[in-house]
Formats: C-alpha cells, sequence, structure tokens
C-alpha cells in the first residue's frame, strides 16, 4: 500500500471543491503527508485548507507571478523543513480555433498553464534536488489528440507541459528528481462546467459509447494516479505522461 508518511506534498490550484487539486491534497493528507496548496483567491483557499484539516497550509499564489512563487516555496519549506513532492496542478481553459484565437487570451492561458508550471518547477527544484523528489505536472489527453481544434491555446499549453516535464526529467534525473505527468480525459470539473452542465440525459449516455469503461472519471481517479507517480512507488518512473481517459485515448 501507498503511504506517504513523513513526506510534504505542494499543490497548486488546490482549492477548487470540484477539482483535481483539491482531490490530490486530500488523497496525500489521508495517506500521511504534510500538505500545502496554493491558489490565487485567498476565500476559497482558507475554506478549502479548513475542509482538509488545522495542519494543511494555504498560501494565496499568482504562479504567473515569480516571486508569489518564491514566496510560496518559502513558506512551504519555512513551515515543514523540506519539500518531496510538487503537483503542477493550477490551470484554465478557453475554448477557440487558432482564427477566433486573440493574442490577449492566448498569452493568458499560456501565462497560467505554461510559465506557471515553469516557475514552481524552477523554484521548487533545489528543495526537490535536496530531497530527492517528485514532479507531477497536469497535463490533458488534448495534448496528444485535439477535439477538431477547439481549444487551440489549451491544447498547444498541454503538450508544452509535456515537454517541459520530459526536459526536467533528463537533467535532474541524476540529482534523483523524476518529473511525470498525468494526462486526464474528460472529467466532470468546475474547468469544464460550460460543456458537460448543458448535457441532457442522452447526451451524457452517447457521450460514454467513446469510453471504453463507459464512465466519466471523477477528480478522485486523477489524484490516484497523481499520488502513485509523487511516491516512492513511482521510483524508476520519470519522464512519462500516463493517460487517465478511460480507455478512450485506445479507442
Amino acid at each position: 500500500m501507498i503511504r506517504l508518511d513523513g513526506k510534504v506534498v505542494l499543490v497548486t490550484g488546490g482549492t477548487a471543491a470540484a477539482g483535481f487539486g483539491l482531490a490530490t491534497a486530500r488523497l496525500a493528507r489521508d495517506l500521511g503527508a504534510d500538505v500545502a496548496i496554493s491558489g490565487r483567491r485567498a476565500d476559497r483557499g482558507r475554506k478549502a485548507a479548513a475542509d482538509l484539516g488545522p495542519d494543511v497550509l494555504f498560501v494565496p499564489a499568482d504562479v504567473t507571478v515569480e516571486g508569489e512563487v518564491q514566496a510560496l516555496m518559502a513558506a512551504v519549506v519555512k513551515r515543514f523543513g523540506r519539500l518531496d513532492a510538487l503537483v503542477n496542478n493550477a490551470g484554465v481553459i478557453r475554448r477557440f480555433p487558432v482564427m477566433e484565437e486573440d493574442v490577449a487570451g492566448w498569452e493568458d492561458l499560456m501565462a497560467i498553464n505554461l510559465r506557471g508550471v515553469f516557475l514552481c518547477c524552477k523554484h521548487a527544484l533545489p528543495h526537490l534536488v535536496a530531497a530527492r523528489g517528485a514532479i507531477v505536472n497536469i497535463s490533458s489527453v488534448l495534448a496528444h489528440r485535439s477535439q477538431q481544434g477547439r481549444s487551440a491555446a489549451y491544447d498547444a499549453s498541454k503538450a508544452g507541459v509535456e515537454a517541459l516535464t520530459r526536459s526536467i526529467a533528463t537533467r535532474y534525473g541524476p540529482d534523483g528528481v523524476r518529473a511525470n505527468a498525468v494526462a486526464p480525459g474528460f472529467i466532470r470539473t468546475d474547468l469544464n462546467r460550460d460543456v458537460w452542465g448543458s448535457w441532457s440525459a442522452e447526451q451524457h449516455a452517447a457521450f460514454l459509447e467513446h469510453y471504453p469503461l463507459r464512465r466519466l472519471g471523477t477528480p478522485e481517479d486523477v489524484a490516484r494516479a497523481v499520488i502513485f507517480l509523487a511516491s516512492d512507488a513511482a521510483q524508476w518512473i520519470t519522464g512519462v505522461s500516463l493517460m487517465v481517459d478511460g480507455g478512450r485515448s485506445a479507442a
């Protein structure tokens, strides 16, 4: 059985009630880790941390701002003395094909989804090298398989996340750091409520026909994959992207 006793886990974007991040933070806590979460909204972050338990640390941070990322890492290490696993979960989505996307929207999404991952990795790595720790970046199946090009910036950002993950894995593997990505399929989170929120029962059933397991995933399905890759159970796994999509990519 996987345990995280004595480990310190930081989850960015860990405050949304129906998101991957909070589910991952909850599972890490249940498996014995000391947990820190971050997010831009202090009110939501304080509530999430309180719900998780009195020992969970919330640090408000915008991952696109280098100074705030540096302060985030410093706060985690000051509180817990180390950092063993970084889960880069903070992200946004836009659903525009290339000809309909604008520069401001593109750059805003890239700042959060890609630059934020870079900054968090950059400033976590000294601590992860010291701990011989792990990075798990949240990607998407859309890094591999676009849905008719409807979300160009998002797809490109997640492909960038996976390339960055491989680069870190190869450069810092000799230092004992592992870096992997998890690529979820479609999961009913707040991030994509604009899609599933309007489905009829018939549309939902038709959507499930694309999935060999005949159900949508849950945030907990993603959290279990993340925690596996962050744990010592995955000591010889680095530089990979693990599809967590109910078999959709194989269909």
